[in-house]
């Protein structure tokens, strides 16, 4: 690990918007983190990179169309992850909802 969170997280989030079959991104941080930065104006990434006791845990949300495989593009998302810095030690998850939007 020698990224920090803060300088991962927006590479991670650049990486994931850029996978075919992603139609939208979501945070995947607490909600307090969010709601800080909307009172302090700053930007923040979507990606939620935490790091606990050398070991890193890397979540993102992600929404995918009802005629995708969301399995496959969650895989290619973890892949985009791993590939914007993330550590083979790492955990990386991808949660996907299902959007009800045709295929574009």
């Amino acid at each position: 690990m020698t990224d920090t969170a803060a300088e991962l997280a927006p590479r991670i989030d650049l990486a994931v918007t850029a996978v075919v079959g992603v139609r939208e991104t979501y945070s995947a941080r607490p909600i307090v983190a969010r709601a800080y930065e909307r009172v302090a104006d700053v930007e923040g990434s979507l990606a939620a990179v935490d790091e606990t006791a050398g070991a890193r845990a890397i979540t993102v949300c992600i929404g995918v169309s009802r005629g995708d495989d969301g399995a496959a593009v969650a895989s290619a998302v973890a892949e985009a992850v791993r590939g914007a810095g993330a550590a083979p030690s790492d955990t990386v998850r991808v949660r996907v909802a299902r959007l009800v939007a045709p295929r574009t």
